[in-house]
């Protein structure tokens, strides 16, 4: 027996044990649970509809254990967990204000502002772990408790790590990424319910290798075919030996007094330090047989000349913002209300080793938004409907209204957003030359978007279409060279991009037997600039059952199918997608099979991904040189402790 079966055998041996301790405690002593366990949500409290709600605890789903996966696999990323991430469909932005721009391994963080607070009668500790054949970790460590009754405090630590499935790794786990999360809350609450507030502090270290895609053993090759995937390792990577690091470091506050019945004053602070490095101690050699590196700069021929150019690359940027925003909200006559000034306060200082200044400073920047909201609730409570406004400098703006109800959601939004800070000074003014002195004058994106959906039922069906619409304006993107490019301004509506997108749900129940199926078709009136799939279907079959009056079973398959496109590629130094003419990805359907057990409350699921590999081909695309997830078993377990 090898030690990989060895050690699976031992942990299911073990969380059995675990299972079987729980089942006597809960039948016999147990008080505490997920019932009396809860948490509440930083937005509940700012929009005054305070709700609580318990840990999940169900079967179904449980063995999506990635948030991409948890999406319905909307997310394009380099074909393993842990790498660079941007959504499969055009989303618009939702904050206005100048952003940093290095988005793609944030989707790996926490999100601070949507942290859950909790309220524990006992001590409470969730352990989640999942482990994969291919070398894959994903370990999560919750521990929450109250000091006070009004006063608690939780850890949350998240650790993620992934191996190379390409580039000759010496060993089966070489690392691809190596990543950690760890966020600590707080929240506090008056005996008299007035005055609130809620703390955390987020750190995020997050270092994945970047390999710039799958290369063929023959250089006059260009790409390897998706009928040539058999073993991913044979194959090398386009970058010999190049990194990213993603450092950040949050706090965020939010606290509020209640001055009378019906109105409140509110205050957030948030304050962020990011660290972002890119280097590639190979940035001469890794070079096609024209002499052209992963960057597309010509090197020259003259042996002087190349002598002169650096042996690495490399890029250091450190951020940080100071943010403050003061409101007031309440209630009146039936309407929540919310009105505030956000006052922004941040800098970047970057070292870029091919700019003719080795060190450039912005300075800092400051920046104001107004912003005002509104919701109403129907009488039934059932309906609501809602609207909010934000303005800020430099035409920044953005409007959204929005009708819900049991049967129907309709939304209206609108966004004028600003360049990002990268955007602007990361690029290049021709082939020859990567710059941070770079300052291009770029304009606001507008957007305007409309979204309805509904819900149907007939007999043992459920119907959920929904449409999606947008009308972009000045819209940004990076072209099949790796520079920044925008479309015609609002002047020019004719010439503005349309995008939309149908989808239709459909879920079928009978007895223990699940049928879920999601349907999308997408379409642009700018396809050499958008690349999406026409059509993307999600399946999933699933049969729950009960076994021996203990085990609950929930067992299956999902069908992941995209049709062929041309998937954008990957930029590491500007950590940009871009677009590629040059092969399409997917056009091939991916399996999973899973079964999923609970005891008690304890959770193991089992999972054998990209089962069909070899039918009906040796592997797939997600973008045209960076191959999909190999057939890979995975493992997982969540254990809650309440006391």
């Amino acid at each position: 027996m090898s030690i990989k079966k060895l050690f699976f055998t031992i942990l299911l041996s073990y969380f059995y044990g675990l299972c079987h301790a729980q089942i006597l405690d809960d039948s016999t002593k147990q008080v505490y649970g997920l019932k009396t366990t809860r948490y509440i949500l930083e937005d509940d409290i700012l929009n005054n509809r305070k709700t609580y709600y318990n840990p999940d605890s169900t079967l179904d789903g449980f063995h999506l254990f990635d948030r991409n996966l948890k999406s319905g696999w909307l997310y394009q990323d380099l074909g393993l967990i842990g790498t660079a991430v941007k959504p499969l469909y055009f989303q618009p932005n939702e904050d206005v204000s100048k952003q940093l721009g290095f988005t793609t391994y944030g989707f790996y963080a926490f999100d601070a502002r949507k942290s859950k607070y909790y309220n524990t009668k006992s001590p409470y500790t969730n352990m989640y772990y999942a482990q994969s054949g291919g070398g894959m970790l994903n370990l999560d460590f919750t521990h929450s408790q109250n000091i006070k009754p009004q006063w608690n405090i939780t850890f949350d630590v998240h650790r993620l790590t992934s191996a190379k499935q390409y580039g000759a790794p010496q060993t089966r786990e070489e690392r691809l990424v190596d990543s950690w999360a760890v966020l600590t809350t707080t929240n506090y609450e008056s005996k008299d319910g007035k005055y609130a507030i809620l703390g955390t502090y987020n750190h995020f270290n997050h270092a994945p290798v970047d390999q710039g895609g799958i290369r063929p053993l023959e250089d006059s090759l260009k790409f390897v075919e998706a009928n040539e995937l058999g073993n991913y390792k044979n194959f090398l990577a386009r970058l010999g030996n190049a990194a990213s690091r993603d450092w950040r470091n949050e706090f965020h506050i939010y606290q509020q007094y209640q001055l009378s019945n019906g109105f409140q004053v509110y205050h957030i602070l948030d304050y962020q330090r990011r660290i972002d490095y890119y280097q590639d101690n190979t940035f001469k050699a890794d070079t096609t047989a024209e002499g052209v590196n992963f960057y597309g700069m010509q090197m020259p021929k003259n042996p002087v000349l190349l002598k002169g150019i650096r042996d690495t690359l490399s890029l250091a940027l450190r951020y940080r913002l100071i943010e403050n925003k003061f409101g007031i909200k309440g209630i009146y006559r039936g309407f929540a209300y919310r009105l505030n000034l956000r006052y922004r306060l941040y800098n970047l200082n970057s070292d870029f080793n091919l700019d003719s200044t080795t060190h450039r400073r912005t300075g800092f920047k400051h920046e104001v938004l107004a912003n005002a909201w509104a919701n109403y609730f129907f009488p039934d409570s059932l309906k609501r409907a809602y609207a909010e406004f934000e303005i800020g400098t430099k035409g920044s703006f953005r409007l959204k209204v929005e009708y819900i109800s049991p049967k129907l959601r309709a939304e209206f939004y609108q966004a004028s957003t600003p360049p990002t800070l990268l955007d602007e000074r990361l690029g290049s003014n021709n082939t020859f030359n990567w710059s941070m002195l770079y300052d291009k004058d770029l304009r606001n994106q507008l957007s305007t978007n409309l979204y309805a959906s509904t819900s149907l039922n007939y007999k043992r069906f459920k119907f959920t279409p929904s449409g999606f619409y947008s009308l972009v304006s000045s819209y940004t993107y990076y072209d099949s060279s790796a520079h920044i490019q925008q479309t015609p301004d609002i002047s020019a509506i004719f010439k503005s991009v349309s995008i939309f997108r149908a989808g239709l749900a459909i879920e079928y129940n009978w007895k223990k037997f699940l049928v879920r199926n999601q349907t999308y078709f997408a379409g642009t009136s700018r396809t050499d600039i958008i690349r999406m799939p026409t059509i993307t279907n999600n399946t999933t079959i699933a049969y729950e059952f009960v076994y021996a009056k203990r085990l609950h079973i929930n067992a299956g398959a999902e069908i992941y199918y995209r049709s062929a496109y041309y998937a954008d590629n990957y930029m590491p130094l500007t950590r940009q997608f871009y677009l590629q003419n040059d092969k399409k990805a997917w056009g091939y359907p991916v399996v999973d099979v899973f079964a999923n057990l609970k005891v008690s409350k304890v959770r193991v699921f089992l999972k054998f991904a990209h089962v069909n590999q070899g039918f009906p081909d040796r592997g797939y695309f997600v973008g045209s040189v960076y191959p999909g997830m190999r057939r890979t078993f995975f493992l997982g377990a969540n254990w809650p402790l309440f006391d």
